[in-house]
């Protein structure tokens, strides 16, 4: 009688040089899909197409829409981390430099991956049309708990969560398109701004006590 033969540790759908390329090659495809039209409006055919791969191998990889979208996500928030934990404020920083840091990280995180502003913003549009949105905006408002929490600003988590992201997200579309030099110069003064805010939240919130 035949005996079975034990089970192979095969490897998992697309590990390999040729296997996880054609993963990014899908996953950059569709970052800009659903970036440019939402996730309603996003097929597997024409990330498939625009990946200059099938429709049956973006499954393979990632099973349907649902998933390419989350793997979309999850590539979007390990990417934004590794770059917020470069850029940000040295240990002993007050809460307000320990805030302008993560926004300033953040906003040269769009300026280089512009897909992250029409995530959030193609998001923030279809949250009522689809289950998947809380995930987007948790991650990219994930940063701002830590010093808003820790700190005296708990107190004023709200007025600072509309200052830091709220404002954030209004400079990015309207600073989009600028030049670099252009683009250095609104950060500045978006930075100045921000902080001049803070400093006034955080002497009226002393005032109160």
């Amino acid at each position: 009688m035949r005996k079975d033969s034990p089970l192979r540790r095969g490897r998992p759908k697309g590990e390999g040089r040729v296997g996880a390329q054609t993963r990014t090659t899908i996953l950059d495809a569709a970052e800009q899909r659903f970036a440019d039209l939402g996730y309603a409006a996003t097929r597997l055919q024409d990330v498939a197409a625009d990946a200059g791969k099938t429709a049956p191998a973006v499954a393979h990889f990632f099973g349907n829409k649902e998933a390419l979208y989350r793997g979309v996500l999850e590539r979007m928030a390990i990417d934004y981390a590794t770059h917020l934990a470069e850029h940000a404020a040295p240990a002993g920083h007050g809460e307000v430099e320990r805030i302008l840091a993560t926004v300033n990280a953040w906003l040269r995180f769009m300026r280089n991956r512009p897909a992250q502003l029409g995530l959030i913003l193609r998001d923030m549009a279809e949250r009522r049309l689809h289950p998947l949105g809380d995930a987007t905006l948790t991650r990219i408002l994930e940063p701002y708990t830590i010093p808003v929490q820790e700190q005296s600003l708990r107190e004023e988590g709200g007025v600072v969560f509309n200052l830091a992201w709220g404002g954030g997200i209004i400079f990015m579309v309207s600073a989009a398109h600028f030049n670099d030099e252009r683009f250095e110069q609104a950060l500045r003064e978006h930075l100045g701004a921000l902080r001049r805010s803070l400093h006034a939240n955080l002497e009226r919130s002393s005032t109160d006590r």
